[in-house]
């Protein structure tokens, strides 16, 4: 579902600050849901940013993030491959996640020919 653009939040808060608007009275001047213009109203309360969360990702919570170990790591064991970093840094870690924290850190660990 697409977002609200932000001057119809801004148009919203700005007559629910002038304090003359219930909730119920801006969604019936609006056509909005109630949930939605009280959503924007507690954001704007708590945060002051009522724009707009769509497509805001937060991913998973990365399991290994230290590159300092892992290029410490290899610069002391330069032929290392992909599985002796996991087993020396991460060995609860399964391989594929490894692999994948090691290409987010733009981490490369192949032998040069």
């Amino acid at each position: 579902m697409k977002a609200y653009s932000q001057d119809l939040r801004d148009r919203v808060i700005a007559l629910y600050k002038t304090k003359k608007y219930t909730k119920t009275e801006l969604t019936k001047i609006f056509k909005l849901s109630y949930q939605t213009v009280f959503e924007w109203i507690k954001r704007y309360e708590e945060s002051k940013d009522y724009s707009s969360k769509q497509h805001i990702q937060l991913g998973r919570k990365a399991r290994f993030t230290d590159k300092k170990r892992v290029l410490e790591f290899l610069s002391q064991n330069p032929d290392s491959q992909g599985l002796d970093i996991r087993d020396a840094l991460a060995p609860e870690i399964p391989m594929s996640t490894f692999y994948d924290t090691l290409r987010r850190m733009r981490i490369t660990y192949k032998k040069r020919a």
